[in-house]
């Protein structure tokens, strides 16, 4: 597929390589026949037999060598109209076919190029429908083909678990004889007795635990051991109110014993006060019944004085 389209392709590249390579024949053939260089306008000036085809003292009316007073030209005269007017009209006539030969080359150019363009654009759509086409196929090929390796993958993990389901089976009937079968899972007394002290002694590698009633009976003796600690501890609790209340009351009748005693020291102080208060008001009273009766007898320093004069 890819050749043919390959074959397509080079075919319409040597197409466009025809049109391009007549265009140019014609291009070339209206350049010779009216572009050739003795036809421009500027030509007299690069002439090579410029000096040999030299014109006459007067060329026409416009030469410019011709002066006011060369006496060669005259009012009125005109004569090169006539050739004038055939080369305008050998020129127009020149420009004409030459703008016409210009515009068939590119209605060429563009139809070829349309040819060209239409022609790639049918082959790629082509090549992309059959590509399209194949990679369709090709897909459903590589679906199919997955589908059979799920199916087989599927099928083989079928039979795999029911392998190991069998097998499982197999290991949990053995299992199950197994334990029937074994004294120490199932917990048989006689399994865990000692040789040496049957009544008193297990072995630790078959001793599984105690049965029901063991069990029950060490829960039992554990809970009346607890309820005995907490009846203790109860009755700690009273005995610590008690001693609590004893020596609240005792404080309590301390606290009154001492505000009584110091009670009983105000009174004493205030009796002593009053006692105080009492003498030095009766000595007042006395001083002053001495004073009026037997007079003041006042003391002269020199009743101190006489001390320690004399060795007497």
């Amino acid at each position: 597929m890819a050749s043919f389209y390959d074959k397509k392709l080079v075919a319409l590249e040597q197409e466009r390589r025809e049109i391009q390579a007549e265009l140019n024949r014609n291009v070339q053939s209206f350049r010779a026949e009216y572009q050739r260089k003795e036809l421009r306008r500027e030509y007299d000036l690069s002439d090579p037999t410029a000096l040999r085809a030299e014109p006459p003292a007067r060329v026409g009316d416009d030469d410019a060598r011709i002066g006011a007073s060369s006496l060669q030209r005259f009012d009125g005269e005109d004569l090169a109209a006539g050739e004038r007017r055939r080369t305008q009209l050998a020129q127009q006539h020149a420009w004409c076919e030459r703008q016409a030969a210009e515009k068939k080359a590119a209605q060429l150019a563009a139809k070829a190029a349309d040819m060209a363009h239409a022609e790639t654009v049918a082959a790629q759509e082509e090549y992309m429908n059959e590509a399209a086409a194949h990679h369709k196929a090709a897909r459903a090929a590589f679906e199919r083909s997955v589908a059979e390796e799920n199916a087989r993958l599927a099928q083989l993990k079928a039979r795999r678990d029911a392998e190991a389901k069998a097998k499982e089976a197999e290991l949990a009937t053995a299992e199950a004889a197994k334990v029937e079968s074994d004294p120490m899972i199932n917990e048989d007394p006689a399994a865990a007795a000692s040789a040496v002290a049957p009544g008193a002694r297990v072995r630790v590698d078959h001793w599984k635990g105690m049965n029901y009633l063991q069990v029950r009976s060490i829960n039992e003796t554990v809970a009346a051991q607890r309820e005995e600690l907490e009846a203790r501890r109860a009755s700690e609790a009273a005995e610590e109110a008690r001693d609590a209340n004893a020596s609240e009351q005792v404080r309590r009748a301390l606290e009154q014993r001492a505000e009584q005693v110091e009670a009983f020291k105000r009174e004493q102080r205030m009796a002593v006060l009053r006692a105080q208060n009492t003498q030095r008001a009766e000595k007042v009273e006395r001083d002053a019944t001495a004073r009026s009766v037997l007079g003041v007898n006042t003391v002269e320093p020199e009743y101190f004085a006489q001390f320690g004069t004399s060795w007497r």
